[in-house]
């Protein structure tokens, strides 16, 4: 089923090479690209789709709503054609494709896809993460002052977000603009921690969520529990820093 996934990812990126190509060439409104950006979602998620269903015909793809799925029974495809949409439809090279499959409410596999680097993260439950076939591992920092954190935020009322996020206290901040690929980062070590709140998308925590618990990583909401599919509040980090960073976020959104 990973490799069926995979195939998945890839010929969804064939779809949206084209189409940064053509985004390159075109000088067009913002409005016209960011129509052009929904369409190259639409067919690359067609792509993923027909791979999935021609190997697996009896399985349920993209569901419209993801909050029930503990109740959910047999087989179930969640496909994110594009995380990071803004990225893209400009120009920013920073962007990812995910698929994940659960079985009865557990997450089974995930693969998360960089097609501008090339970087194939993939993770099955209780087999460890991957990159490009490497096993890899979260970091082992210590101390949350220097430490890089990822912030996948998006705002739902008008506070000031960045001045919050300079109440984290660490090295520096990245919002980057695609939350899966931020917690694939955290996965690998290339961020230390890494949270978000506001309106997320829960397909992208799904997909990022098994990659950071089967690289050594924890993974919760603000309050320390499992509600983060829910609630859409998420922080993960390597271990050693993940208190001090859930501690310090809360203080700082509470300010």
């Amino acid at each position: 089923m990973l490799n069926i996934a995979v195939k998945a990812v890839r010929r969804s990126s064939s779809v949206l090479s084209r189409f940064s190509l053509d985004l390159e060439r075109v000088n067009v409104s913002r409005q016209l690209i960011n129509e052009y950006a929904d369409e190259a979602y639409r067919l690359a998620e067609e792509a993923a789709k027909l791979v999935i269903l021609t190997a697996y015909p009896d399985h349920v793809v993209s569901p419209g709503n993801l909050r029930d799925l503990k109740n959910h029974k047999g087989f179930l495809w969640v496909i994110c054609p594009i995380d990071g949409l803004i990225n893209f439809a400009y120009g920013f090279p920073f962007y990812a494709i995910s698929i994940v499959l659960i079985q009865n409410g557990n997450i089974l596999q995930s693969v998360v896809y960089d097609p501008v680097r090339n970087d194939l993260f993939t993770s099955r439950r209780g087999s460890g993460t991957f990159l490009n076939d490497r096993r890899i591992r979260v970091s082992g920092q210590i101390s949350l002052s220097n430490s890089l954190i990822g912030d996948g935020s998006d705002n739902i009322d008008n506070d000031n977000h960045l001045d919050k996020s300079h109440g984290v206290y660490c090295l520096s901040t990245r919002r980057i603009g695609s939350v899966a690929l931020g917690l694939a980062y955290v996965a690998c070590g290339r961020l230390d921690g890494f949270y978000g709140y506001g309106d997320l998308n829960r397909k992208y925590l799904i997909a990022g969520s098994l990659l950071v618990s089967e690289a050594g990583g924890l993974i919760t909401d603000f309050n320390g529990d499992q509600d983060w599919l829910e609630s859409r509040q998420i922080i993960a980090a390597t271990p050693k820093i993940f208190s001090l960073l859930k501690n310090n976020i809360n203080k700082s959104l509470a300010k």
